[in-house]
């Protein structure tokens, strides 16, 4: 079967057509791909889609169209979200909060632009201790014990990414379980369910070096929601703990203002996507929070190494919502694949190395 615009509509036809991409699928991917269990890109990445003509990107690009069909979801055009403060002007996007201000303006902030700065929610005494037992995680990981994600600079591999880092911190565990902390799940006004400090995959611990060559470091840009799922877990909220503070010479997070919003591919960016791109530097203990479905990536360290630790909330469920239920185990072994998917993948002509894909000029 295939897609066609017929007099202004959207037309699903039987057979193959003439020109265009074209793409095997079995029934299972498919299914998957219709119900926003599994995204365009995630097939790619996981082997699940054959090309038989066109490139991965045409397919990738391709997806907000078919989220509109079905999600209606009208597929971003430029000029169609506007960036507002709550007394109508422009809204600052370099505005910074303390964690207690006002709930109704940060919340306000999220909401219009989905992501946050919040300054100094952390002691740099407690970011210290929280490196050291980082420090430990990463001299205990392995290559493939599944607990890990690696990447490679000129002196080697090196662990990238400790999963579950919650469970080799007690001072994480504390920070987590703190007020300070919790208070960032109450800033909007949708049931926010933190991932619990005490037990699984709650934090992950990253250690971003200088000059990686391969494997999982510097990501360019992406929703979180860019495997699937966002028409069924969005939106959550990302919290970026900053053990070391970030710039633009040590891998600072940069996102897209306002692309939360938007139906947009969800991996890569369109040289029209008409919004701005904002760098977010953060000083030790400083705090930044993004929606899952907000654009966003990290800048290749230049010149100092960053670490960095990453946790969230996620929408409580509702009445009647059917959740999947995996065990530890399984959910250890999905994340830990990422690893693998994405060394795979990384080979590909251009994939996050060209130097635009880091630019935050706006």
């Amino acid at each position: 079967m295939h897609l066609i615009v017929d007099d202004g509509r959207l037309v699903l036809r039987d057979g193959g057509c003439d020109d265009g991409p074209v793409v095997a699928l079995d029934a299972g991917a498919c299914s998957e791909l219709l119900q926003d269990v599994t995204s365009a890109f995630g097939l790619l990445m996981a082997g699940r889609a054959r090309l038989h003509r066109g490139s991965d990107d045409q397919f990738v690009t391709w997806e907000p169209v078919l989220r509109a069909v079905l999600d209606d979801r009208p597929v971003h055009e430029p000029g169609s979200i506007e960036l507002r403060a709550a007394d109508g002007g422009p809204l600052d996007l370099d505005t910074t909060f303390r964690i207690d201000d006002l709930k109704e303006e940060i919340g306000y902030f999220l909401a219009e632009a989905g992501y946050l700065h919040l300054d100094g929610v952390f002691s740099e005494p407690e970011m210290v201790a929280v490196s050291a037992e980082l420090d430990g995680a990463l001299a205990a990981a392995e290559r493939d014990d599944g607990a890990s994600w690696w990447a490679r600079t000129a002196d080697g591999w090196y662990p990238s990414r400790i999963l579950g880092f919650n469970l080799a911190s007690p001072t994480l565990r504390e920070l987590l379980a703190s007020d300070r902390f919790r208070a960032i799940g109450e800033l909007t006004d949708d049931a926010m369910v933190q991932r619990p400090p005490e037990e699984g995959d709650s934090a992950e611990g990253l250690w971003k070096k200088v000059g990686v060559v391969e494997g999982i470091s510097d990501v360019s840009w992406h929703k979180d929601c860019s495997m699937g799922g966002h028409s069924r877990s969005c939106c959550g909220i990302v919290v970026g703990i900053s053990v070391t503070g970030a710039d633009e010479r040590s891998g600072e997070l940069g996102v897209i203002a306002g692309s939360h919003r938007a139906n947009v591919q969800a991996i890569d960016v369109r040289s029209d996507l008409d919004l701005p791109r904002v760098p977010l530097p953060t000083r030790t203990g400083d705090v930044t929070v993004h929606c899952t479905c907000t654009l966003h990536m990290s800048r290749p360290p230049v010149d100092r190494e960053r670490r960095v630790v990453y946790t969230g909330f996620g929408l409580a469920p509702r009445p009647g919502d059917v959740q999947e239920r995996l065990d530890p185990e399984e959910i250890r072994s999905r994340r830990a694949a990422l690893n693998d998917q994405v060394r795979t993948v990384e080979h590909k002509e251009g994939f996050g190395r060209r130097p635009e894909t880091f630019s935050l000029e706006r």
